[in-house]
C-alpha cells in the first residue's frame, strides 16, 4: 500500500497530529487561580477544590464562626456559591498577588469583605 519512506512520512504526520491535539486539549484546560485553599488573620478560610465544590468558615461577628459548603461557578469575574443549605451568594472576586479579594454574604444579608491569602495548591 504505501512504500517504506511513505510509511514513515505518513507515521511521522500522524504523531504532530496527536502532539499537536494534546497541547491544544492541555491548553484548554487550564486550571483556575482560585483552586486551593485561602485564609486570614480573623480565622476565615475558604477552600476551592477543582470538581466545582467549595468548603469555607467564615467569622461572624454576631453568630461566631460559620461552616459552609457547597458548589461554586466562575464567570469571568463573578463567582456564585450555592451552599448545601440552600443560600447563593454572588460576588466578584479579583485576584492580586496572592491575595484573593471578595465578598461573602452573613445570614443577614450584611457584606463581610475578605481579603484571603493562598496558603496551599
Amino acid at each position: 500500500m504505501f512504500s517504506k519512506g511513505k510509511k514513515s512520512l505518513y507515521a511521522g504526520f500522524c504523531l504532530t497530529a496527536v502532539l499537536a491535539l494534546a497541547g491544544f486539549f492541555s491548553a484548554c484546560t487550564t486550571p483556575s487561580p482560585l483552586y486551593g485553599k485561602w485564609a486570614d488573620n480573623r480565622g476565615d478560610t475558604l477552600t476551592f477544590v477543582n470538581d466545582g465544590t467549595f468548603v469555607a468558615s467564615i467569622a461572624d461577628f454576631v453568630q461566631g464562626k460559620l461552616n459552609y459548603d457547597g458548589d461554586y461557578t466562575v464567570l469571568l469575574n463573578s463567582l456564585v456559591l450555592t451552599c448545601s443549605t440552600g443560600k447563593q451568594i454572588v460576588t466578584e472576586w479579583d485576584i492580586r498577588g496572592n491575595i484573593l479579594y471578595m465578598n461573602w454574604t452573613d445570614e443577614d444579608g450584611n457584606l463581610i469583605p475578605l481579603s484571603l491569602y493562598k496558603i496551599a495548591n
